[in-house]
């Protein structure tokens, strides 16, 4: 079975990099979650959509990136993002980020995420989930 994969295209403006032009690191991390939002609404199965409709959300637990190559204001760059890991209650999203152009690997990173609930009593804690089947089969029917 072949992974299902997404490519966010982005043009990097002034405001996403440091003084010296390139891009400022946080803001990979920003783009990876775009990434993941951008994956899941391709599978049919936005993460809005998750939460509204079964009352599961995915926080990430961990986030963690490596820079490879400087990427500066007014590049093109791809972000392909795909889930490599499933677990029972818990999923790894990758991330691959490379010039447009060139293809020239500018990063990479990875989300763990984590499916929850809010507690039915009101009180605002989440716990833990399986990931719904539903979740998974969209994924499966690439």
């Amino acid at each position: 079975m072949t992974s299902r994969k997404t490519t966010t295209h982005l043009k990097i403006g002034f405001g996403d990099c440091d003084p010296a032009q390139i891009v400022y690191y946080p803001n990979y991390f920003d783009w990876f979650d775009r990434g993941t939002h951008q994956l899941f609404e391709d599978a049919g199965m936005s993460l809005k959509t998750l939460e509204a409709d079964l009352g599961v959300l995915t926080p990430i637990v961990d986030a963690q990136s490596r820079f490879l190559s400087p990427a500066r204001w007014e590049d093109n760059i791809e972000i392909e993002s795909e889930v490599t890991r499933w677990g029972s209650r818990s999923f790894t999203v990758t991330h691959r980020v490379s010039q447009s152009e060139s293809g020239v690997a500018v990063a990479e990173g990875t989300e763990e995420r984590v499916c929850v609930q809010r507690d039915p009593d009101g009180s605002g804690q989440i716990k833990s989930c399986e990931i719904p089947a539903t979740v998974r089969a969209a994924f499966e029917n690439d």
